[in-house]
């Protein structure tokens, strides 16, 4: 009986292709390591390219010289997040970041699901300590994925906010719409195949929260409620009442 083909596209790298390279390139956990050191640098490279969505985030936070500022993110300091919105509120201005990378990391590569089921999702328990109406603003940069309750965070990050001020969400995406267009071309189904063949877990689950999701856990609480979709990166926002 002929063995079935193998559909790990690793494992149809030809003799040629490891003479070329060196036997290690045959090795699964050299090709764990650097597939998951390909995924590495992919937010400040498109967030960079982003800019213009970026300023847009900024606007809707409606940023003020001297506010206080709170921002839960991935990758904010190297994204430009820091920075950008110090230079908005001035040196009377006062920011919180609180960046989740290693902690979003390590929840995929050990396996962990949140409360709801979605992989590297948990409790965001970061504000507990805060008094209500300690910020002016409130925002979640590339880390909108990882709270398993979004109804809960919510209402934790309108809590700790002033009246009349607006939270802001916005995340580069691997939603439907990712997995769909890369299906539309076999180069890219195939690289998208190969580097998450050896990355620990399937592209397909990777936690992720709709902006019909978030429209729904912020209705009732936020005024004003509006969206934005754009290659990728989608951007949720509504004013505290």
């Amino acid at each position: 009986m002929k063995k079935p083909a193998s559909t790990n596209p690793w494992d149809w790298m030809q003799p040629h292709d490891i003479a070329r390279f060196g036997a290690i390139i045959g090795d699964p956990k050299e090709q764990e390591r650097w597939c998951r050191a390909v995924m590495l640098g992919g937010l400040p490279y498109m967030w960079n390219k982003a800019s213009v969505v970026r300023d847009m985030v900024y606007d809707k936070m409606a940023l003020r010289a001297g506010d206080k500022v709170l921002v839960i993110g991935e990758s904010l300091e190297s994204c430009g997040f820091i920075d950008d919105i110090r230079g908005r509120i001035g040196p009377s201005g006062e920011l919180r970041a609180i960046d989740i990378t290693d902690e979003a990391r390590d929840n995929y590569f050990s396996g962990k699901r949140g409360r709801g089921g979605q992989l590297a999702t948990w409790q965001w328990t970061y504000t507990a300590d805060v008094p209500d109406g300690a910020y002016d603003c409130a925002a979640v940069l590339q880390a909108v994925q990882h709270t398993d309750d979004w109804t809960e965070t919510g209402q934790e990050l309108l809590r700790i906010m002033k009246r009349g001020r607006n939270v802001v969400l916005a995340e580069i995406t691997f939603g439907p719409e990712f997995t769909m267009l890369s299906k539309l071309d076999m180069h890219i189904e195939y690289l998208i195949e190969k580097v998450f063949s050896r990355i620990g877990f399937r592209v397909d689950q990777f936690p992720y929260y709709s902006p019909e999701d978030l429209e729904k856990a912020f209705a009732g609480l936020v005024d004003n409620p509006g969206t934005f979709l754009w290659k990728g990166i989608e951007v949720f926002w509504g004013t505290k009442p």
